[in-house]
């Protein structure tokens, strides 16, 4: 796997990986840079893989709903991401670093998380494929990197933090999965 940080262009894409139902790795340029996988397709505990660590994203309750993210094993979160009823959404690190995430309003599903100066960090584009079965599921997504983060490990985690939250959010919107998601919550 490839270090995000080695990557020549700000370009990459979130695609299905064919061998798991619910799995997902981020290209490239150069390759494979990160991979998103839910181990059990009733739960919300996903796996994030990239050169420089694993980790674990969970999502968690119902009125007052966080995602963690911790170090794979370990049982203190690093980051929380705190989703707001009115889109105020924020990624805070136990270091201190911020993140504003904001819902882009385009076509498609979308997102961006903000460095505290206003300044996109990493911007996702949902791509939809229509099925008869299901309406429309995520098959890939596009992520466009923006400013340098003090810690550049980040940017793929901000990249995987975003596209766990579209896939989220996108199982809650479709009626087809919208039980389901309701009970892996």
């Amino acid at each position: 796997m490839k270090s995000i940080t080695e990557m020549k262009s700000g370009l990459l894409e979130w695609r299905r990986d064919e061998g798991l139902p619910f799995a997902y790795k981020l290209y490239g340029e150069d390759g494979v840079v990160a991979s998103l996988v839910f181990p059990d397709s009733t739960d919300t505990l996903a796996q994030l893989e990239t050169a420089e660590g694993s980790w674990t994203l969970k999502h968690l309750g119902l009125l007052n709903p966080i995602t963690t993210l911790r170090e794979m094993g370990d049982k203190k979160n690093i980051a929380v991401f705190h989703p707001h009823a009115l889109r105020h959404d924020k990624l805070e690190f136990t270091d201190g670093a911020v993140f504003d995430w904001i819902t882009l309003h385009d076509h498609e599903p979308g997102g961006a998380f903000l460095d505290i100066e206003g300044k996109p960090m990493v911007r996702i584009h949902g791509l939809p494929i229509p099925r008869p079965e299901t309406g429309a599921d995520l098959e890939s997504g596009l992520v466009e990197l923006g400013q340098p983060p003090v810690a550049r490990w980040r940017h793929a985690i901000l990249a995987a933090m975003g596209w766990y939250n579209l896939l989220l959010e996108h199982f809650k919107e479709n009626p087809v999965h919208a039980a389901e998601m309701s009970l892996r919550m």
